[in-house]
């Protein structure tokens, strides 16, 4: 028998079986392994670093050697869905975040040649910003920031986009780096804006009762060629994007101090996306360093509740009370589902944080419907293999909904529960239908 070490986990597993990949061992002891697409080798998500052992992995298959010569990996880099051991290993997981994902876009376009590239880009920027500095420790002020940073950030991430810079207090996302389609991109950039808002508006209820502060943003966005490629000193290249588009973004940005608004963004974007379904009202303004007036669009919001803001706005808040959301969960299963209870062995609470790690990136993957697809038929079939009757789904459907409810709380409306059953349903059927990969 072997065994691989999962590094800074604290986790030692035997594997008896010399068939089953490092991926199937660690979703076999219930090890959160990022896997987007199932473990087909579609994506690069569920990669490891061997840090010991090397001689005792497999031989790279011809899907991984396609995948490690495009993005130029060492050898040492391996799709765990591809690798199986024949001795003792020690590995590390790379991805463990959805910000880890997002940044595969940026790795992806850094092995290509500079090139001219379509892009939306969408800025952020804290107003008044020195009076917040001079009113706060210096120390409390990166603190702020920080939750700042995070809770508009991850708004870019779970949309599929890039976060490409901090400039002092603003944040700028790319969006389409990773080849989405414009109509897709700006969409996704949209929803990021809106997201944005809708997490500053949580942020603000903490910062005013733990600091007696609030923040207020301008977010602007545009869409653009950009020059996108590896820049800089030889010894010291990295990411950068260059271009008028991202200095237009930046003065739409600018132009909600002129008009009063909170998200602005150009009628070229905006015409990307002609089925839209957001409330919008047109605009102009002369933006800083040009002559004419220039085409702007305020938006204002869904024109109708928007099931995937509606499900990324609340994730936090059940992952936050993880732990007490899973264990209402499954104690609500068992009682619709008593049977269920006999496929549920060992530890309860790795088999929540199991289930929360999968939800955070399925909502993260919503962004990404073609690779999710895949990943949920996997999971469809490894759920049929442990035994998961038909009539399971409906119970843990409605457990689901039902803990969700209690720890939403005020959070809770009769659109939250319609996004959150609109999303469990589309799983479900996702597990159980057929996709061809």
């Amino acid at each position: 028998m072997t065994t691989i070490v999962y590094v800074g986990e604290d986790k030692a597993i035997p594997v008896a079986d010399s068939a089953m990949t490092i991926l199937d061992v660690s979703i076999a002891h219930k090890i959160p392994h990022v896997r987007a697409c199932g473990g087909h080798g579609r994506c690069t998500t569920c990669r490891v670093r061997i840090r010991d052992g090397i001689q005792n992995v497999s031989a790279r298959t011809p899907r991984e050697i396609e995948v490690a010569s495009a993005l130029r990996w060492d050898g040492f880099t391996r799709l765990a869905c591809q690798t199986r051991i024949s001795g003792d290993v020690s590995l590390e997981r790379l991805i463990r975040s959805h910000a880890d994902v997002s940044c595969l876009q940026v790795e992806e376009a850094s092995v290509a040649p500079s090139q001219e590239r379509t892009l939306a880009i969408l800025f952020s920027d804290i107003r008044d910003f020195t009076p917040l500095v001079e009113a706060h420790l210096a120390f409390d002020v990166v603190h702020i920031l920080n939750r700042f940073f995070k809770a508009v950030g991850d708004a870019i991430l779970i949309n599929n986009g890039v976060i490409y810079q901090y400039v002092g207090d603003q944040i700028v996302g790319l969006f389409g780096v990773g080849g989405d389609p414009p109509e897709k991109s700006c969409l996704d950039t949209i929803r990021a804006g809106l997201g944005m808002l809708a997490a500053l508006d949580d942020l603000n209820a903490q910062l005013s009762a733990e600091f007696g502060t609030t923040l207020q943003i301008g977010v602007g966005a545009h869409f653009g060629p950009l020059i996108v490629g590896m820049m800089g000193h030889p010894d010291h290249r990295q990411f950068a994007v260059v271009g008028d588009a991202i200095n237009i973004a930046s003065r739409i940005q600018d132009a909600n101090k002129t008009l009063g608004t909170r998200f602005l963004m150009s009628e070229v974007l905006f015409n990307q996306v002609p089925q839209a379904p957001v409330t919008v009202r047109k605009a102009q303004a002369v933006l800083k360093g040009r002559r004419s007036a220039f085409q702007l669009v305020e938006v204002i919001g869904f024109a109708a509740p928007d099931s995937v803001l509606l499900v990324q706005s609340t994730i936090g808040v059940l992952l936050q009370h993880q732990k007490r959301f899973t264990q209402d969960l499954y104690r609500r299963l068992f009682e619709l589902a008593p049977a269920a209870e006999g496929l549920f062995r060992g530890d309860m609470d790795s088999q929540g944080q199991m289930l929360a790690h999968m939800m955070q990136f399925l909502v993260h993957a919503m962004s990404r419907p073609e690779i999710m697809a895949l990943g949920l038929r996997d999971l469809g079939r490894r759920h049929e293999g442990y035994g998961v009757a038909a009539g399971y789904y409906p119970a843990f459907r409605q457990a689901f909904l039902e803990s969700a409810r209690e720890i939403l709380d005020e959070r809770h409306t009769a659109q939250v529960e319609k996004a959150w059953a609109d999303t469990i349903d589309m799983i479900i059927e996702s597990m159980r239908g057929p996709v061809v990969a």
